[in-house]
């Protein structure tokens, strides 16, 4: 079994459906149980592939990907199943087996979140542990990244290049970033990771290179939770376009995300599918028909992922947060909003309801 690294970059806000509403949000997006964080399931991820694979009038689909979910047969007016209800069960094949495709789809798993900043617009925001798990899947594709990707941070302080040491402000928190040199090359390996080849991404693989901040984890999950595009729609009755249905709200990654995904399988089947994918978008996700879900998509095989982190491959490690950090830090992250005010206690010889004469309680 051989593997490749998918990444994705969001060129539209993402809508991959969650399985239940979530507070004032009806339709959020798939999110991991442990963390919270952004994900795009992998059964989502293997249907977008699949549609691209299909829309290229490529043969094998059935090899490359197994059959087609079953259909439910549909009844007839004596409430029997219809003839050809093992075709349907067997997803469009006769007999009704079911096969098993060549390629097995991981889910795709948050490497890189945009966040609004003061300087430079936004910048991409990653943590420890969204680099730890790109080092595991490289360690799985057999390019070893070493301590490329090996990150501490503790104390509320945030990692990035010289141009932005100093108090930040990231998203909905205001945070004091640290310079380290390692930052710039973890940022230089993970645009040539993301970006495809060409002009059209020479200034989003510098951007990438020049803009990327590590923060803690738990900074990570206020971000993915606070900025998140979350839009109100209607339905409009098709004559008189007055509201159907709705408000209803639904939940987007914001354009410029980057997830990493692994693929594993047959070499043969992974080739073409690399042919096919590398540099091309596809689209994922709901709201197709109003421009949502387009992601540009790379796939490396061990000696291109080598090839592109051999730079940060090669670096020091970052040093222990009690080394990088200087005296004058932060002690912790901090929200922009501003605490609210402390009610203001009574005077005490202020008289209360129960104590007027004549005043009656309720």
């Amino acid at each position: 079994m051989e593997r490749r690294l998918l990444t994705l970059l969001a060129e539209t806000p993402v809508h991959a459906g969650g399985p239940e509403s979530l507070a004032a949000v009806d339709l959020p997006i798939q999110r991991e149980a442990a963390t919270g964080l952004p994900v795009i399931w992998g059964q989502s991820l293997k249907g977008a592939l699949r549609q691209a694979w299909r829309d290229a009038g490529l043969d094998g689909e059935v090899a490359a990907f197994g059959s087609r979910p079953p259909r439910r047969a549909e009844p007839t007016e004596d409430g029997s199943a219809e003839d050809g209800a093992a075709e349907a069960a067997g997803g469009g094949e006769a007999g009704g087996a079911l096969t098993k495709g060549a390629i097995s789809v991981g889910d795709a798993q948050l490497l890189l979140f945009p966040a609004a900043t003061f300087r430079q617009v936004f910048g991409w925001v990653s943590t420890p542990l969204l680099l730890s798990r790109l080092a595991r899947k490289l360690r799985l594709l057999g390019a070893d990244p070493g301590a490329a990707f090996a990150v501490r941070l503790t104390g509320g302080y945030g990692l990035g290049t010289p141009e932005w040491a100093g108090p930040q402000v990231i998203g909905p928190f205001f945070q004091n970033v640290h310079t380290d040199a390692q930052a710039g090359t973890i940022g230089t390996a993970l645009a040539q990771l993301v970006c495809p080849d060409g002009l059209a991404f020479d200034f989003t693989r510098q951007k990438i290179a020049a803009d990327l901040l590590l923060v803690e984890d738990s900074t990570m999950t206020g971000l993915a939770r606070m900025g998140t595009d979350v839009v109100a729609r209607v339905q409009l009755e098709e004559e008189s376009k007055t509201v159907a249905h709705g408000p209803f709200y639904s939940e987007h990654l914001p354009a410029e995300t980057v997830l990493a995904a692994l693929l594993a399988g047959a070499g043969e089947h992974l080739d073409r599918l690399a042919t096919l994918l590398d540099g091309q978008p596809i689209q994922l996700g709901g709201d197709a028909t109003i421009g949502k879900g387009v992601l540009w998509c790379r796939v490396h095989s061990p000696a291109s992922s080598a090839a592109a982190i051999e730079p940060a491959a090669a670096a020091a490690p970052i040093p222990a947060a009690d080394e990088a950090v200087p005296a004058e830090r932060l002690p912790t992250t901090t929200p922009l909003a501003a605490p609210r005010p402390a009610a203001a206690s009574p005077p005490a010889n202020r008289p209360t309801p129960a104590s007027i004469p004549g005043r009656k309680r309720g």
